[in-house]
Parts: structure tokens; sequence; C-alpha cells
């Protein structure tokens, strides 16, 4: 008769923030990327527009999202994916910042709704890099130990 070891369980707190942020990029980048012109609603996306055009934005933000969603989706199944999501959730905060900053209206003194939706984005992305820089230590500690003791097979009458 075989024993079989179990490898120890890990906890990692949930992604759902990851991929809220995650969400909510990729659902800018298709609202810029729809025909029609979003920077032309306001006339505080004349900041914008002097950076970049619309559709590079969309390019942009896109981007980002599309990295961060392949990398959450695809999580635990390679070992160095808690550092991809923490680099695209710095990327994110980053991105995040910068749009609250040019949201902002100096003149007027005021934080628009804009910037205070942008500034939770970009703290939210923040403790998103934060959780997946924590997992990339519990990511090597679990790579180690499975290195060094690996599971034993299962019996083939368990197997697929």
């Amino acid at each position: 008769m075989r024993s079989i070891r179990s490898v120890p369980t890990v906890f990692t707190p949930s992604r759902d923030l990851e991929w809220h942020c995650a969400g909510t990029d990729a659902l800018i980048a298709i609202l810029l990327a729809l025909p029609g012109k979003t920077f032309a609603t306001g006339a505080i996306f004349d900041r914008f527009a002097a950076i970049m055009p619309e559709s590079e934005w969309a390019v942009l933000i896109g981007g980002v999202a599309i990295v961060r969603i392949a990398a959450l989706a695809i999580n635990g199944h390679w070992r160095r994916t808690p550092l991809l999501r923490t680099i695209t959730a710095l990327i994110g905060a980053t991105l995040h910042a910068y749009i609250a900053v040019l949201f902002w209206v100096p003149s007027v003194g005021a934080f628009g709704i804009g910037a205070a939706f942008s500034a939770a984005l970009a703290v939210s992305d923040i403790r998103s890099a934060f959780r997946a820089g924590r997992d990339i230590v519990v990511a090597g500690r679990v790579f180690k130990m499975m290195q060094a003791a690996p599971p034993a097979p299962l019996p083939r009458s368990f197997a697929p």
C-alpha cells in the first residue's frame, strides 16, 4: 500500500480587486475605441487629446487590461504570474494616478468625479500590487516545498 502525502494549503487573498481594476480598464478602452468622440464631450478632455489621440489612449489602456486579464487567468499555472500581476497593477496605478491628475482642475480647485474615480482606482491598484507582491513570496515558498518533496503519485484507481 502506498501512502499519499498532501501539499500544505496556502491561503492567498481573493483577487476580486485585481479583476475589478482590469475589467474597468478593459471597459474604458472599449468605450474609447467605439465610434464617436469621447474627448469631444467636455473641455477637460482637451488635456487628454493634447497628449495623444483617443484611439491611442484606447490601445494603451486596453493593452494594460489585456495583460492583466491574461495574468489573472493563468494565475497559479505558471510560477512567475504574481510578478507579472504586481508589475501590471503598478502600471495600472500609475496610469490611473496620471488620469486623476489630468481630470483635476487646478484653476477651480475642484477634485471632480473623474479625478475621484481615477484616484480610487489608483489606490485599488496599489493595494492589488501589494497583495500580488506578497504572493510572489508565497509562490516561491510553495514551489521550493514541492521541489524538495514532490507529492506522491496517485494510485492507478484514482488516475484520470
